[in-house]
C-alpha cells in the first residue's frame, strides 16, 4: 500500500507513547516529557524527565537520542535498518488509531493485551548472552557463572547495558544500564522474573522479592525465589496466584524499607481481597542490617546463607 499514513503517523507520536506506558516502558512526566526509553533518564521522585516531543519529534537530553515515531518504533521493536519494517510495523502497532479508533485504544489494549504483536527476543538475548563475559557487572552483584548462564543473563556492548530474561522463553526482558541514570532499568514486557519457582522443586518454600537480582541472590544460594519487578507489581503476583495456585508458603521478602513494608501489606491485603487461600511468611527483620538480599548476599555472603538456610527445606 506504499507510504500513504506516513504523515498521519508521524503524528502520532504521543499516543505510540501511552502505548508504550501501558507496556511498562516509559512514564510520562507531563508537558511533553517522559522516561527515556533509550537511556532511562528520569526523576521518579521530583517527576522530571529529559525525553521530550515536540510535535513529531523526539529529543532526550541526556543521551541525545532524536527522531520520529519510526526511528522509535524501530527501536523498540529492534528492528534492522530497513525502513519499510519501520514503516509496516508502525501501521501494524497504530492501525486502531488510523481506524479513527483513538479514544478506546488504551482500553482494547488492556483488555487484550495480545492485540500487539508479540516481539521475539530470542535472537538478541542470546547474543547478549555470548557476550556476558565481557562486562563483570553480574559478578560484582555476587552472581557465579552457573546463575548467570542459568538465567541467561547477558550484554549488549553497544549500548552499555546488561539483560535480564524475565523467564526462559525469552519473550520479555527487562535491561540495566551501566552509566549513571536516574532510571537505570527499562522493561520489554511486564511479567514476574523466574515464576516456574511457584511451582517446581521440592522446596516448601518460595522468596517473594522486589527485583530481578534480589530473586537471583537467592537462587544463588539454593533458594527458589520469583522477581515482582518493584514495588507497584504485587497484583500481579496475585493474578498469577488466582490463574494457577501454588501449594508453597510465600515468604514476603520485599525491600527492608518503607516501600517494601507498604508493598508487604498491599500484598497481604490484596491476598485476603481475593480469598485465595495462600500460606506466607513475614519475617520484619529478614535482612537486619541490610535493604535487599542483594545487599546482604555482597555485604555478608556466609551470614546471608546461614539465615537463609531454614528455607532450602
Amino acid at each position: 500500500m506504499g507510504f500513504e499514513y506516513k504523515d498521519e503517523l508521524k503524528e502520532l507520536l504521543p499516543e505510540y507513547m501511552d502505548i508504550l506506558e501501558e507496556q511498562g516502558k516509559t512514564e510520562n512526566r507531563g508537558d511533553g516529557y517522559w522516561t527515556c526509553p533509550f537511556c532511562g533518564s528520569g526523576d521518579k521522585q521530583n517527576y522530571t524527565a529529559a525525553f521530550h516531543i515536540n510535535g513529531t519529534r523526539f529529543h532526550c537530553f541526556s543521551c541525545g537520542e532524536h527522531g520520529d515515531i519510526f526511528d522509535l518504533v524501530a527501536y523498540m521493536e529492534e528492528l534492522s535498518e530497513d525502513w519499510k519494517k519501520h514503516y509496516n510495523r508502525a501501521v501494524r502497532i497504530m492501525r486502531p488509531y488510523l481506524e479513527g479508533r483513538k479514544n478506546t485504544v488504551k482500553q482494547e489494549i488492556q483488555n487484550n493485551p495480545r492485540m500487539l504483536e508479540t516481539v521475539d527476543y530470542s535472537a538478541y538475548l542470546q547474543e547478549c548472552s555470548l557476550n556476558v563475559a565481557k562486562t563483570d557487572y553480574f559478578n560484582r552483584r555476587g552472581l557465579s557463572i552457573d546463575t548467570i548462564k542459568r538465567f541467561r543473563l547477558g550484554y549488549d556492548e553497544k549500548r552499555n547495558l546488561v539483560t535480564i530474561p524475565y523467564n526462559q522463553d525469552c519473550k520479555g526482558y527487562v535491561h540495566r544500564v551501566l552509566w549513571a541514570s536516574d532510571n537505570k532499568y527499562c522493561k520489554f514486557g511486564n511479567e514476574l522474573f523466574n515464576v516456574d519457582a511457584l511451582y517446581s522443586g521440592d522446596s516448601r518454600y518460595v522468596l517473594i522479592t522486589e527485583g530481578q537480582i534480589d530473586a537471583m541472590s537467592f537462587e544463588e544460594i539454593g533458594i527458589s525465589a520469583i522477581g515482582l519487578g518493584g514495588v507497584n507489581e504485587v497484583s500481579k503476583l496475585v493474578c498469577q496466584l488466582k490463574e494457577i495456585p501454588c501449594d508453597k508458603t510465600l515468604v514476603l521478602a520485599l525491600d527492608n524499607d518503607k516501600a517494601g513494608r507498604r508493598a508487604t501489606g498491599k500484598l497481604i491485603e490484596e491476598l485476603a481481597d481475593t480469598e485465595i487461600v495462600q500460606n506466607y511468611i513475614v519475617n520484619s527483620r529478614l535482612y537486619g542490617e541490610y535493604k535487599d538480599a542483594n545487599e546482604y548476599l555482597i555485604g555478608d555472603r556466609e551470614g546471608f546463607i546461614k539465615k537463609m538456610s531454614p528455607f532450602k527445606k
